[in-house]
């Protein structure tokens, strides 16, 4: 097999910069030695020679930033060991892998994001295309729900998006006396987006938990399965069918997902 067409050779890749996001949530912005192409929903594989490999979802959008950019938690010993690295250090590559968000299928439509906790990195993709191209969408909703202000991502981003005309709910678990905004579970804010559910669709992504009972709350609302969509990376481990650590109903999610529709769920994983 020719070197180039390899599907387990990463690649190189140069970190360009590496940003705190929170605590144990950091931003790296890399460059891979060959040009890469990829879309809202997709995840590469990141490795470390001796140390291992983990999925990590893009979160960066084609056409806005100029370089990959990768959100990933302190959550394990690959995390942690890539929280270390910075500016001018190498990371390998593989990918970019998995199925991608239909924003076809919410043109003329109200747009609803619903994230929890780091369920924010894979749908900013996807909502920063959507804001890139505004006039083909109806009104844009966000409800973002985190542990405590200090676990919520991309603060400064989200008050630019304000600007741009995306309508934001913020909510957290834990208050403070900073904190002016709503507090409890994102499900319990749904009837302050001001839609017809029955015409609208919706990207949800955070803990399993949160997914499912998201996805439930909006169905019950009328919205049409098809148009409630999520992506399920949790449970995948080496991206191509091959360690049988995503296999879930009668699939794959690392070759046929990670990205679904409720109908698909339904019909496929349950």
């Amino acid at each position: 097999m020719a070197k180039d067409n390899n599907i387990y050779l990463p690649s190189k890749a140069l970190i360009k910069d590496v940003t705190d996001l929170s605590c144990d949530v950091k931003l790296f912005k890399v460059m891979p030695e060959k040009k890469t192409q990829y879309l809202p929903g997709q995840f590469f594989m990141l490795s470390l020679w001796g140390t291992g490999e983990v999925p990590i979802s893009i979160t960066s959008t084609i056409g806005l930033q100029k370089h990959i950019e990768l959100g990933i938690k302190k959550v394990g010993k690959v995390t942690s060991a890539l929280h270390e690295l910075k500016a001018g250090d190498t990371l390998w590559l593989r990918g970019p892998y998995g199925n991608n968000f239909n924003a076809d299928i919410s043109k003329g439509k109200d747009v609803i994001f619903i994230a929890g906790g780091i369920g924010i990195l894979p749908l900013r993709s996807l909502i920063n295309f959507v804001l890139m191209n505004k006039k083909e969408f109806g009104r844009v909703f966000l409800i973002y729900g985190s542990k405590n202000t200090s676990n919520m991502l991309f603060t400064q981003e989200i008050k630019q998006w304000a600007k741009k005309g995306l309508e934001i709910i913020l909510t957290v678990d834990e208050t403070d006396k900073r904190w002016k905004g709503s507090t409890g579970l994102v499900t319990g804010h749904l009837d302050k987006i001001k839609t017809d559910f029955k015409k609208a669709s919706a990207y949800v992504c955070g803990p399993e938990i949160m997914i499912e009972n998201t996805m439930k709350e909006l169905s019950l609302r009328g919205m049409p399965d098809k148009l409630i969509t999520t992506t399920l990376e949790a449970r995948m481990k080496c991206g191509m069918g091959k360690c049988g650590q995503c296999y879930h109903g009668i699939e794959y999610i690392c070759t046929n997902g990670p990205v679904y529709s409720y109908e698909e769920m339904k019909k496929r994983l349950y």
